[in-house]
C-alpha cells in the first residue's frame, strides 16, 4: 500500500481538518492511502483527478467516513455514503 501526504502550508494558530482517501485494490489501480489537510473535503476532487473512470475512493475525516466517491465515464462525480 503507498502513503502519500498533500499537505498545505499552516500559518500558526490555523487548525485545519485532516483528511484520508483509501483505494482498495480494485482492478483499475493499486491500493493508496492519502492523507491531505485542507479547508473542506472539496480538495479530495482535485487530488483524485488523475485516479482511472470507475476507481471507487472512500474519503474520512478523522475516524468519520464522510462517503464514497466515484467518477463515471461522464466526468461526473457519484457521491454516496
Amino acid at each position: 500500500m503507498s502513503y502519500v501526504i498533500f499537505g498545505n502550508l499552516k500559518m500558526k494558530g490555523d487548525h485545519m481538518p485532516l483528511f484520508t482517501i483509501t483505494l482498495d485494490e480494485d482492478g483499475f489501480g493499486e491500493p493508496k492511502r492519502i492523507e491531505f489537510t485542507a479547508d473542506d473535503a472539496h480538495q479530495a476532487f482535485y487530488i483524485l483527478e488523475n485516479e482511472r473512470t470507475g476507481r471507487k475512493a472512500i474519503l474520512w475525516q478523522g475516524q468519520k467516513r464522510l462517503g464514497a466517491l466515484q467518477r463515471e465515464d461522464d466526468g461526473v462525480w457519484k457521491v454516496a455514503g
